[in-house]
């Protein structure tokens, strides 16, 4: 019997060996092997994400396990239909930006002036044909609709107003000319443009961020003439996973105060990561993708992005086109495209007049999108001309 009694306490003490064994395994994984950690993050099948959006990704929902990150470093060997299945339990099938940014916030340290956050990248191979397909967005370069419009150039080689297409599909825009009907915002507000000597995509400071170009484009527009609203709050701060829910209720309490408010943009900038390898390899390309030269001087490029999700997708979309076409009329080659995003609404549910703009990236200077800031303005201006009901 003491043989027995003393078997059972051999079996049980090595059961508690191997037990401390993995779970002292399972604490290195934890808390090391930040070389695997760096090689999953390059092998991220969605890897145009942040640094920290990998991270708040990888601590959420594989909870620091080395065993899923090790299956997706090698996610050629996963059987499909587990790794789809896996996937749509995530609710990642889609989107994994909505996942990181609306359903698993993650704590930034924010720092005066230097905001250590980035936000999510567009693949940047060329468009080709439209519509090009890239990793789920839908970019549009080219507007059928408006491709038999003839532009007639003056002899300087400008676009009469008179000549700039007509809207097609748009519906008239009923305003009062005496309130504002402009709302220009930023839901990211403290994206920034490029400062030679500094890394910081994210700042307070207005002389570097999207506020001031909301800023010119508003002057511009008071300048011809037009009521605008501009809001300069930072909705990105203190959580940027919030800045969308942030911006629908500042938005919605100006439309409350003022529903002559019709015209809603969004101005951002978008970014690049210069950590990433791909981007300093590509960044002569990058660059020259930024910006174009128009009347001798270098200006940041700009396009729309528009949310699949709100109802009013198709009014939001051909408002959106037109916007691009007298662009292409006034200055071709300043907007390069439409992008429709695979999910989300960007609070474009609350006018058919809705656009998010992105306005240069970090890539180009300040000096560079003001100048943009202005052509855009001109460029609304004579939209709202061609779709006001007279």
């Amino acid at each position: 019997m003491k043989q027995d009694n003393m078997r059972n306490t051999y079996i049980i003490l090595v059961l508690l060996c191997l037990l401390v064994f993995n779970i002292g395994t399972i604490f290195i994984n934890i808390i090391g092997n930040e070389e695997d950690k760096a090689e999953y993050k390059s092998e991220l099948v969605f890897n145009q994400y942040s640094p920290q959006e990998v991270d708040s990704f990888y601590i959420t929902l594989f909870g620091r396990t080395s065993s899923i990150i090790n299956l997706y470093k090698n996610k050629q060997n996963i059987n499909e239909s587990w790794k789809k299945n896996l996937i749509s339990r995530l609710d990642i099938k889609d989107s994994i930006n909505r996942l990181l940014k609306a359903q698993f916030p993650y704590a930034i340290s924010f720092k005066e002036n230097n905001l250590d956050i980035e936000k999510d990248k567009v693949s940047d191979d060329d468009a080709g044909e439209s519509p090009t397909i890239i990793e789920d967005f839908i970019i549009i370069d080219r507007l059928e609709e408006y491709e038999d419009f003839i532009i007639i150039n003056d002899s300087e080689g400008n676009v009469d107003i008179e000549n700039v297409p007509k809207p097609i599909n748009v519906k008239p825009l009923k305003i009062d000319k005496d309130k504002p009907y402009i709302l220009l915002y930023h839901t990211h507000g403290t994206e920034s443009y490029y400062v030679e000597g500094t890394n910081q995509h994210h700042t307070t400071d207005r002389r570097y961020n999207v506020t001031t170009i909301g800023e010119k484009m508003a002057q511009t527009l008071i300048e011809k003439g037009h009521k605008v609203e501009h809001v300069t709050t930072y909705h990105d701060i203190p959580s940027y996973n919030k800045s969308y829910s942030r911006s629908l209720s500042t938005i919605t309490k100006k439309l409350e105060e003022n529903n002559n408010l019709k015209i809603l943009l969004d101005i951002h900038r978008d970014g690049y990561d210069s950590n990433d390898p791909k981007v300093t390899k590509n960044m002569k390309k990058l660059s020259s993708k930024t910006k174009v030269t128009i009347n001798g001087r270098d200006v940041a490029t700009f396009y729309f992005v528009i949310g699949p999700d709100s109802p009013n997708k198709e009014e939001v979309l051909n408002f959106v086109k037109y916007f691009k076409a007298v662009s292409d009329a006034m200055y071709p080659d300043l907007c390069t495209g439409i992008l429709i995003k695979p999910k989300g609404k960007y609070n474009q549910f609350l006018s058919n007049y809705s656009a998010l703009i992105e306005l240069g990236s970090n890539l180009n200077t300040m000096e560079e999108a003001v100048e943009t800031a202005k052509l855009v303005a001109e460029i609304l201006s004579v939209v709202i001309d061609n779709i006001e009901q007279k």
